[in-house]
């Protein structure tokens, strides 16, 4: 495997938590697809990262600032910069309260944290980061940020048997039902027009927000066959961002051969 240093500006203190793979995903400009189009890593020293098999299937796709080869395994002391930008400054006035949006210690916390806890989500930009999901012991596991909580409200959405819409009240009172470890229930959501395999969060019957695209796909056999649902790991009252605002565990038992990447487009091309 072809391996290059690279030295940009970030640190490199061992993280407290076990996660050390993070799918890099990129939503195109124009179909507004979320594509996983890298992988980074930290071992507790050192960060890599690389393409994905799928990067390299888009047609128009432009490497990532200071990351310009398909093919390369990167390996650095330090966070590469375009991911860097996603870690808040400890000056800024609003570092501790974002920091107490995400579950950290303001005094410990590490770049790394910051983005495995954040998804590293900035307004206006295309670049997200997702725990790389599992499976072991016939069954599926994944945490991940629940989507598009902006969008549910005011348009009708339909499920199994039902036509739901929602307001923002509503919405919101769904919301404040939630504290760690209460389940929620995951529905196939029919005629999406952006993703054909759909899958709402549902709350009481009243849909919060989706499950990530990326996920869909593949849990989509799982939720249209049995009563699927995940455990909330954190949620944040409605002065918190959109996107921070609820994170799921799964954790489910899967049919043998299930894959979350039959394709292998996750795969990096630098192995």
């Amino acid at each position: 495997m072809q391996s290059v240093a690279v030295r940009e500006q970030g640190t490199s203190h061992s993280p407290r938590n076990q996660v050390n793979e993070l799918l890099v995903l990129w939503q195109h400009p124009e179909s507004r697809e979320i594509i996983p189009i890298g992988r980074f890593t930290y071992d507790g020293g050192r960060f890599g990262f690389s393409y994905t098999r799928a990067a390299a299937q888009i047609d128009d796709f432009r490497p990532l600032r200071g990351l310009s080869d398909l093919r390369t395994h990167y390996v650095s002391d330090n966070i590469p910069a375009v991911f860097n930008q996603r870690v808040m400054s400890p000056d800024r006035p609003d570092y501790g309260q974002y920091l107490g949006f995400l579950g950290l210690d303001v005094a410990a916390a590490t770049p790394w944290e910051q983005i495995v806890e954040s998804g590293g989500d900035r307004a206006g930009d295309t670049l997200q980061f997702m725990q790389l999901p599992t499976i072991s012991g016939g069954r599926a596991h994944a945490r991940f940020f629940v989507n598009g909580i902006r969008h549910i409200p005011g348009v009708s959405r339909t499920l199994a048997g039902r036509i739901v819409e929602v307001t923002r009240e509503e919405q919101e009172t769904a919301l404040n039902q939630l504290e760690i470890g209460h389940r929620v229930l995951l529905e196939p959501e029919l005629e999406n027009p952006r993703d054909a395999h759909a899958i709402l969060v549902t709350v009481g019957g009243t849909p919060v927000g989706w499950v990530p695209r990326v996920l869909s796909a593949s849990l989509r056999q799982i939720t249209e066959s049995i009563e699927c649902t995940a455990a909330v790991h954190r949620i944040r009252g409605a002065t918190a961002p959109f996107h921070l605002r609820l994170v799921l565990d799964l954790d489910v038992a899967v049919p043998k051969g299930f894959e979350f990447d039959p394709e292998e487009k996750w795969a990096t091309l630098s192995s």
